[in-house]
């Protein structure tokens, strides 16, 4: 038996807080045994786990108690609260997980520590003061500039290149003739492209612009030109010699911006794109060994010739934090910009392009945007409001809601939600069916349980704005554990 048992009990049943709030409950000791103890302490901390080496945040310590003479039958409680941090937020990847702890042990000389440790989920909250991303100044995506050396170290590298590499130079030199001649043969066909953001910092679900500029030397065909959106997880083991890396694709997904055509010499080609971000939990990471990247590749394909590419990192981050940066209101997920050179997308949709080849717009998923409409009164069925009591008893860290989830799988349910947002579906594990429809994300009528419906609709739901209340009828898919939501797909109507 050990000398004391330790239980850790949060203020919010379901463990959950956003950045910036007070995370606070009781730490409950009951001593077994009699105990010399050097103080009781409390822990909070984040760290990752998975394949690659933990990372892990500043250990923030607080004392319960001091020094003390710990009777057996004693059963102490001890208050505590904090500030949870901003970031990194709660995430269970495929290679990566992070997670926030509370610790408490009691320091027992000479002999093993009680302790015990409860995790808590940290949802997006305050902006945390180094998100220091500008959404409001242009950015040119060219090529990276080459590492400036001082004369004497220049110097000294081409000597030593010159010595342990003779018999490569004329390779390095092959390679950087065809890497020229690439770039003369594209700039005698597009001449100089140019293609430009408002801003590297996006939102989840959010509309990205870009603008691709270009005036043909000569007149020429293109396959086509895409974007490319990807996020990867890379999770580093070990080190030196013994050091892996594996690589896990998060999302990826290819966006036609125009079709084929052909290209006037001449004539400027200037147009203006709205590239859609996909709802996820999956934010931009740098702890180290652990990493979330999201590139856009934007390609210019040309047939029987080498292509233009121009491939770039943004950093992708909570709604919620841009709402701060934006200092525009409530806009989770849009943070629309008034910027120049750039247009929003709803203006470059009506845009005239002068002397622009044929285009084709891209598919219109566009934020939602706020119209006034009038507000339904309908309430969900019963049915629903056991589900969602069921859930409410339900322990949130087993697998309870799980299987609880599993039980009413088959169950067709009529629910109103109260919208939050609309957002086009996307995702490698969505049912294809689903993709590319719309979602609405809210809370079921009447309660405060957080619920994802998705649907096939591809625009009908269009006219739905925040405060909004939406009815239809639908079969429960999975619990969220992370969000803490239910995700429900919508059925065909008889």
């Amino acid at each position: 038996m050990s000398r004391c048992d330790i239980s850790i009990r949060y203020d919010q049943p379901d463990r959950t807080y956003r950045g910036g709030d007070t995370v606070s409950g009781e730490v409950h000791v009951q001593v077994n045994k009699d105990t010399t103890s050097n103080g009781i302490q409390l822990t909070h901390y984040w760290k990752t786990h998975g394949y690659g080496n933990t990372d892990s945040g500043a250990e923030k310590i607080e004392m319960l108690a001091g020094d003390s003479e710990l009777r057996a039958g004693e059963d102490m409680a001890f208050p505590f609260s904090f500030v949870a941090e901003c970031q990194p937020l709660t995430y269970r990847g495929h290679h990566i997980n992070i997670d926030h702890y509370v610790k408490v042990a009691v320091d027992v000389p000479w002999a093993i520590d009680p302790k015990d440790e409860e995790e808590f989920i940290l949802l997006p909250g305050k902006r945390p003061p180094e998100v220091t991303g500008q959404r409001d100044e242009i950015v040119v995506f060219t090529s990276k500039p080459s590492m400036q050396l001082p004369p004497g170290c220049l110097k000294a590298v081409y000597v030593f290149v010159a010595v342990a590499f003779f018999p490569l130079i004329p390779i390095v030199l092959l390679v950087l003739g065809a890497f020229w001649a690439r770039k003369k043969m594209l700039a005698s066909r597009l001449g100089e492209v140019e293609l430009q953001t408002p801003h590297q910092v996006v939102g989840v679900g959010e509309d990205w612009p870009l603008e691709l500029q270009f005036t043909p030397k000569k007149n020429c065909q293109i396959n086509g030109i895409e974007v490319k959106i990807r996020c990867r997880e890379s999770a580093t083991s070990g080190s030196g010699t013994n050091k892996t890396t594996r690589h896990h694709t998060v999302f990826e997904k290819m966006h036609v911006l125009e079709l084929a055509g052909e290209f006037t010499a001449g004539e400027l080609f200037d147009q203006r794109y709205s590239v859609p971000f996909p709802e996820t939990g999956a934010y931009s990471l740098n702890e180290g060994s652990n990493k979330i990247e999201w590139t856009v590749e934007v390609r210019v394909d040309i047939p029987a010739f080498p292509d233009w590419k121009s491939k770039q990192t943004v950093q992708v981050l909570p709604a919620e934090f841009l709402d701060e940066i934006a200092a525009q209101g409530d806009q989770r997920g849009s943070a629309q910009q008034s910027v120049p050179a750039v247009e929003s997308p709803a203006t470059a949709a009506t845009a005239a392009t002068p002397a622009a080849p044929a285009t084709h717009d891209v598919a219109d998923v566009s934020v939602v945007p706020e119209i006034e409409q009038p507000v339904t009164t309908s309430a969900p069925s019963p049915e629903v409001l056991e589900l969602v009591q069921q859930i409410s008893a339900a322990d949130r860290f087993g697998s309870e809601r799980e299987d609880l989830i599993a039980a009413w799988s088959d169950r067709e349910l009529d629910v109103v939600v109260n919208v939050d947002r609309v957002t086009t579906t996307f995702g490698s594990t969505v049912d294809d069916a689903y993709q590319n429809g719309q979602t609405i994300q809210g809370t079921v009528a009447e309660t405060e349980q957080a619920i994802e419906v998705l649907t096939r609709s591809a625009g009908s739901l269009e006219d739905l704005s925040r405060g909004d209340q939406w009815r239809s009828r639908v079969m429960v898919s999975k619990w969220d554990s992370l969000y803490n939501r239910l995700v429900a797909l919508e059925v065909d109507s008889a």
